[in-house]
Protein backbone atom coordinates (compact mmCIF):
# COMPACT_ATOMS: atom_id res chain seq x y z
CA UNK A 1 0.00 0.00 0.00
CA UNK A 2 1.52 3.42 -1.00
CA UNK A 3 0.18 6.26 0.64
CA UNK A 4 -0.25 9.77 -0.87
CA UNK A 5 -0.86 13.11 0.80
CA UNK A 6 -4.06 14.92 1.91
CA UNK A 7 -5.30 18.32 0.99
CA UNK A 8 -4.65 20.79 3.82
CA UNK A 9 -7.87 21.98 3.51
CA UNK A 10 -9.29 18.54 3.55
CA UNK A 11 -7.42 16.67 6.47
CA UNK A 12 -10.55 17.12 8.92
CA UNK A 13 -12.35 15.19 6.60
CA UNK A 14 -9.93 12.96 4.95
CA UNK A 15 -7.65 10.11 7.03
CA UNK A 16 -5.88 9.33 4.46
CA UNK A 17 -5.60 8.66 0.04
CA UNK A 18 -3.97 5.52 -0.45
CA UNK A 19 -3.21 2.95 -3.61
CA UNK A 20 -3.19 -0.54 -3.62
CA UNK A 21 -1.85 -2.69 -6.88
CA UNK A 22 -0.87 -6.41 -7.17
CA UNK A 23 -3.50 -9.14 -7.88
CA UNK A 24 -4.58 -9.97 -4.15
CA UNK A 25 -5.67 -7.65 -0.96
CA UNK A 26 -2.69 -8.27 1.77
CA UNK A 27 -3.56 -9.29 5.48
CA UNK A 28 -3.55 -6.15 7.28
CA UNK A 29 -5.69 -4.74 9.61
CA UNK A 30 -9.67 -3.76 9.52
CA UNK A 31 -10.12 -0.03 9.22
CA UNK A 32 -13.21 1.03 10.83
CA UNK A 33 -14.75 4.07 8.73
CA UNK A 34 -15.99 4.53 5.10
CA UNK A 35 -13.90 4.74 2.31
CA UNK A 36 -14.39 6.20 -1.33
CA UNK A 37 -13.11 4.00 -3.44
CA UNK A 38 -12.43 4.88 -7.12
CA UNK A 39 -11.79 1.04 -9.38
CA UNK A 40 -9.20 0.40 -11.92
CA UNK A 41 -12.43 0.93 -14.62
CA UNK A 42 -12.86 4.59 -13.09
CA UNK A 43 -16.25 4.06 -11.37
CA UNK A 44 -16.39 5.02 -7.59
CA UNK A 45 -18.06 3.46 -4.64
CA UNK A 46 -18.46 4.31 -1.23
CA UNK A 47 -17.33 0.92 1.38
CA UNK A 48 -18.74 0.58 4.27
CA UNK A 49 -16.89 0.53 7.76
CA UNK A 50 -15.02 -3.35 8.39
CA UNK A 51 -14.66 -5.14 11.59
CA UNK A 52 -12.80 -8.09 10.04
CA UNK A 53 -10.31 -8.28 6.98
CA UNK A 54 -11.45 -9.76 3.78
CA UNK A 55 -9.23 -11.30 1.74
CA UNK A 56 -9.44 -12.05 -2.03
CA UNK A 57 -8.50 -10.92 -5.62
CA UNK A 58 -8.19 -7.39 -6.31
CA UNK A 59 -10.18 -6.26 -9.64
CA UNK A 60 -7.95 -6.28 -12.77
CA UNK A 61 -7.26 -3.53 -14.67
CA UNK A 62 -4.61 -1.50 -12.70
CA UNK A 63 -4.14 -0.52 -9.17
CA UNK A 64 -7.15 0.65 -6.36
CA UNK A 65 -7.20 3.98 -5.15
CA UNK A 66 -9.30 4.88 -1.86
CA UNK A 67 -10.03 7.95 0.10
CA UNK A 68 -10.42 7.08 3.03
CA UNK A 69 -13.05 9.32 5.18
CA UNK A 70 -12.91 10.46 8.30
CA UNK A 71 -15.66 8.27 10.81
CA UNK A 72 -18.45 10.81 11.15
CA UNK A 73 -18.19 12.70 7.90
CA UNK A 74 -20.27 10.40 5.17
CA UNK A 75 -23.64 11.36 6.01
CA UNK A 76 -22.77 15.31 5.63
CA UNK A 77 -20.63 14.68 2.83
CA UNK A 78 -22.97 12.44 0.85
CA UNK A 79 -26.56 12.39 2.73
CA UNK A 80 -26.27 8.92 3.53
CA UNK A 81 -26.15 7.52 6.90
CA UNK A 82 -22.82 5.11 7.76
CA UNK A 83 -25.05 2.39 8.67
CA UNK A 84 -26.64 2.47 5.15
CA UNK A 85 -23.08 2.18 3.43
CA UNK A 86 -22.76 -1.44 2.80
CA UNK A 87 -19.63 -3.50 3.48
CA UNK A 88 -18.93 -4.79 -0.26
CA UNK A 89 -19.18 -0.82 -1.64
CA UNK A 90 -22.14 0.85 -3.77
CA UNK A 91 -21.72 2.84 -6.82
CA UNK A 92 -21.77 6.56 -6.62
CA UNK A 93 -21.93 9.36 -9.14
CA UNK A 94 -19.23 12.38 -8.67
CA UNK A 95 -20.16 13.69 -11.88
CA UNK A 96 -18.02 14.17 -14.67
CA UNK A 97 -14.31 14.07 -13.87
CA UNK A 98 -12.37 17.51 -14.87
CA UNK A 99 -10.71 17.65 -18.33
CA UNK A 100 -7.17 17.95 -16.30
CA UNK A 101 -5.57 17.02 -13.25
CA UNK A 102 -6.45 19.74 -10.61
CA UNK A 103 -4.07 20.32 -7.74
CA UNK A 104 -5.15 17.82 -4.91
CA UNK A 105 -2.03 19.35 -2.39
CA UNK A 106 0.91 16.93 -3.64
CA UNK A 107 3.85 18.47 -2.23
CA UNK A 108 6.61 19.07 -4.30
CA UNK A 109 9.02 16.46 -5.74
CA UNK A 110 5.98 13.84 -5.07
CA UNK A 111 4.53 14.63 -8.89
CA UNK A 112 5.41 11.18 -10.21
CA UNK A 113 3.43 9.18 -7.03
CA UNK A 114 0.41 11.16 -8.75
CA UNK A 115 -1.68 8.58 -10.60
CA UNK A 116 -2.09 10.02 -14.47
CA UNK A 117 -4.13 9.20 -16.88
CA UNK A 118 -8.17 8.85 -16.37
CA UNK A 119 -8.33 7.10 -13.30
CA UNK A 120 -5.91 9.56 -11.49
CA UNK A 121 -8.25 12.50 -13.55
CA UNK A 122 -11.10 10.18 -11.55
CA UNK A 123 -9.65 10.13 -7.83
CA UNK A 124 -9.04 14.10 -8.47
CA UNK A 125 -12.50 14.22 -9.45
CA UNK A 126 -13.43 12.52 -5.79
CA UNK A 127 -11.74 14.90 -4.19
CA UNK A 128 -13.12 17.83 -6.06
CA UNK A 129 -16.37 16.50 -4.92
CA UNK A 130 -15.39 16.22 -1.23
CA UNK A 131 -14.16 19.65 -1.19
CA UNK A 132 -17.20 21.24 -2.95
CA UNK A 133 -19.05 19.96 -0.35
CA UNK A 134 -16.97 20.32 2.88
CA UNK A 135 -18.43 23.31 3.56
CA UNK A 136 -21.76 21.72 4.59
CA UNK A 137 -20.42 18.73 6.22
CA UNK A 138 -21.56 18.66 9.65
CA UNK A 139 -20.56 16.20 12.01
CA UNK A 140 -22.48 15.01 15.12
CA UNK A 141 -20.48 16.46 17.61
CA UNK A 142 -21.05 13.83 20.99
CA UNK A 143 -19.98 11.11 18.19
CA UNK A 144 -16.93 13.46 17.69
CA UNK A 145 -16.23 13.91 21.20
CA UNK A 146 -16.58 10.36 21.77
CA UNK A 147 -14.79 9.00 18.72
CA UNK A 148 -11.25 11.04 20.55
CA UNK A 149 -12.03 9.50 23.49
CA UNK A 150 -11.99 6.35 22.40
CA UNK A 151 -8.64 6.75 20.45
CA UNK A 152 -7.39 8.13 23.99
CA UNK A 153 -8.37 5.18 25.64
CA UNK A 154 -9.44 2.21 23.84
CA UNK A 155 -10.38 0.23 27.10
CA UNK A 156 -12.41 2.49 28.23
CA UNK A 157 -16.41 1.10 29.00
CA UNK A 158 -18.74 2.52 26.20
CA UNK A 159 -21.24 4.04 29.18
CA UNK A 160 -18.83 5.62 29.84
CA UNK A 161 -18.19 7.57 26.86
CA UNK A 162 -21.82 7.40 26.64
CA UNK A 163 -21.83 9.70 30.15
CA UNK A 164 -19.16 11.98 29.29
CA UNK A 165 -20.84 12.96 26.15
CA UNK A 166 -24.03 13.40 28.21
CA UNK A 167 -25.81 10.25 26.34
CA UNK A 168 -27.81 7.59 27.40
CA UNK A 169 -26.35 4.16 26.06
CA UNK A 170 -28.74 3.84 23.72
CA UNK A 171 -28.66 7.46 22.07
CA UNK A 172 -25.26 7.06 21.57
CA UNK A 173 -25.30 3.71 20.05
CA UNK A 174 -28.24 4.87 17.67
CA UNK A 175 -25.86 8.35 16.54
CA UNK A 176 -22.99 6.43 16.40
CA UNK A 177 -23.97 4.20 14.06
CA UNK A 178 -25.71 6.51 11.84
CA UNK A 179 -22.54 8.56 11.77
CA UNK A 180 -19.69 6.15 11.87
CA UNK A 181 -21.60 2.63 10.65
CA UNK A 182 -21.10 0.41 13.80
CA UNK A 183 -21.74 0.26 17.57
CA UNK A 184 -19.89 2.13 19.50
CA UNK A 185 -18.22 -1.57 21.17
CA UNK A 186 -17.64 -2.79 17.79
CA UNK A 187 -15.71 0.50 16.52
CA UNK A 188 -13.70 0.70 19.92
CA UNK A 189 -12.49 -3.31 19.25
CA UNK A 190 -10.74 -2.18 15.90
CA UNK A 191 -9.55 0.87 17.79
CA UNK A 192 -7.80 -1.37 20.07
CA UNK A 193 -5.94 -3.70 17.48
CA UNK A 194 -4.93 -0.43 15.84
CA UNK A 195 -3.28 0.67 19.22
CA UNK A 196 -1.33 -2.42 19.77
CA UNK A 197 0.21 -2.88 16.70
CA UNK A 198 1.19 0.71 16.60
CA UNK A 199 2.72 0.02 20.02
CA UNK A 200 4.96 -3.15 18.99
CA UNK A 201 5.98 -1.46 15.72
CA UNK A 202 7.19 1.31 18.00
CA UNK A 203 8.86 -0.93 19.98
CA UNK A 204 10.56 -2.50 17.63
CA UNK A 205 11.56 0.87 15.76
CA UNK A 206 12.94 1.26 19.15
CA UNK A 207 14.83 -2.12 18.64
CA UNK A 208 12.57 -3.61 21.48
CA UNK A 209 11.25 -6.71 21.70
CA UNK A 210 7.38 -5.79 21.78
CA UNK A 211 6.10 -6.36 25.02
CA UNK A 212 2.46 -7.82 24.25
CA UNK A 213 1.42 -8.75 27.68
CA UNK A 214 1.87 -4.49 28.81
CA UNK A 215 0.53 -3.54 25.09
CA UNK A 216 -2.63 -5.36 25.31
CA UNK A 217 -3.28 -4.09 29.23
CA UNK A 218 -2.36 -0.67 27.36
CA UNK A 219 -4.52 -0.99 24.21
CA UNK A 220 -7.67 -1.95 26.99
CA UNK A 221 -7.77 -6.18 26.49
CA UNK A 222 -7.53 -7.96 30.03
CA UNK A 223 -4.37 -9.65 28.88
CA UNK A 224 -2.23 -10.78 26.21
CA UNK A 225 -4.32 -14.14 25.80
CA UNK A 226 -7.43 -11.62 25.19
CA UNK A 227 -5.52 -9.34 22.81
CA UNK A 228 -4.28 -12.71 20.36
CA UNK A 229 -8.44 -13.82 20.72
CA UNK A 230 -9.12 -10.12 19.51
CA UNK A 231 -6.28 -10.46 16.39
CA UNK A 232 -7.47 -13.93 15.46
CA UNK A 233 -11.19 -12.92 15.09
CA UNK A 234 -10.72 -9.72 13.07
CA UNK A 235 -7.20 -10.94 11.29
CA UNK A 236 -7.06 -14.41 11.41
CA UNK A 237 -3.69 -14.53 12.55
CA UNK A 238 -1.77 -13.25 15.60
CA UNK A 239 -0.28 -9.72 15.45
CA UNK A 240 3.24 -10.87 14.99
CA UNK A 241 1.80 -11.99 11.37
CA UNK A 242 1.45 -8.04 10.18
CA UNK A 243 4.29 -6.63 11.57
CA UNK A 244 6.36 -6.94 9.09
CA UNK A 245 3.48 -4.44 7.05
CA UNK A 246 -0.47 -3.55 7.09
CA UNK A 247 -2.57 -2.31 4.79
CA UNK A 248 -4.59 0.17 6.75
CA UNK A 249 -7.54 0.85 4.42
CA UNK A 250 -10.74 -0.83 3.20
CA UNK A 251 -10.77 -3.99 1.16
CA UNK A 252 -11.95 -3.86 -2.40
CA UNK A 253 -15.45 -3.72 -2.73
CA UNK A 254 -17.09 -6.90 -3.17
CA UNK A 255 -14.99 -8.71 -5.89
CA UNK A 256 -13.65 -11.51 -4.73
CA UNK A 257 -14.34 -14.07 -1.48
CA UNK A 258 -14.63 -12.30 1.51
CA UNK A 259 -14.34 -13.69 5.14
CA UNK A 260 -16.34 -9.89 6.63
CA UNK A 261 -19.33 -9.14 7.83
CA UNK A 262 -20.59 -6.18 9.10
CA UNK A 263 -20.66 -6.25 13.46
CA UNK A 264 -23.61 -3.51 14.34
Amino acid sequence: MTALPVPAELAHLVAGIWVLGGDTVPRGLPYPAVDLLVMPDGECRLAGPETRVRQGRLPGGGPLFGVRLRPGTVTGLFGIAADEVPLAGTPIDIGRPPRAPIDVGRPAGAVSEWPAGAVGERLAGALALVRARAGRCRVDERVRVVLAAMHAAPGAPVEQHAARAGLSERQLRRRFGVAVGLRPKSYARVVRLHHALAAARAALARGERPDWAAIAVRSGCYDQSHLLAEFRHAVGAPPTALLQGGRFLQASAGRGPTHSTHDR
